[in-house]
């Protein structure tokens, strides 16, 4: 009976060091070929920070990686917008659903057998109408860690 109950303690405690290692590390600094903006990747539990650098310039975005909805205000041409980021798992694969006014996408983040990040921006709605087929490649970056 107890070789059981040790048994089967080993077998969850196994399953839950599979589970933990199918999530991705992102933490890091990225960059894509022949690209001058960077992005740097913070984790600290279940919060990824993403501060995108364009010519010096830095904007954060937070992921909340268990699913609870994360809102970011922007300034825009007519005022000020929000915008919600949910991410979900999807095995190894960071699934987000990004809502702002008259748009909606959806962002696959992953690490590549080569160490690559590949994030792949899809969009799914705009004006409250499904987009149109984007070609193929469109939207995908792939960052190399510099960092």
């Amino acid at each position: 009976m107890t070789r059981a109950i040790l048994s089967a303690a080993l077998a969850v405690a196994f399953m839950a060091g599979v589970s933990a290692q199918d999530k991705p590390d992102f933490a890091g600094k990225w960059k894509a070929a022949g690209s001058f903006n960077t992005w740097t990747i913070t984790v600290e539990g279940s919060k990824m920070t993403v501060t995108m650098t364009v010519a010096g310039n830095s904007d954060s975005t937070v992921y909340l990686l268990d699913g609870t909805p994360s809102t970011k205000t922007i300034e825009g041409p007519n005022g000020p917008s929000e915008i919600v980021h949910t991410s979900t798992w999807d095995g190894a694969v960071l699934v987000t659903t990004i809502t702002a006014p008259n748009m909606t996408r959806i962002e696959r983040r992953s690490i590549e057998a080569d160490g690559t990040m590949r994030v792949q921006n899809t969009i799914m709605m705009v004006q409250g109408k499904p987009a149109p087929p984007a070609p193929p490649g469109a939207g995908l970056v792939v960052l190399k860690k510099i960092q």
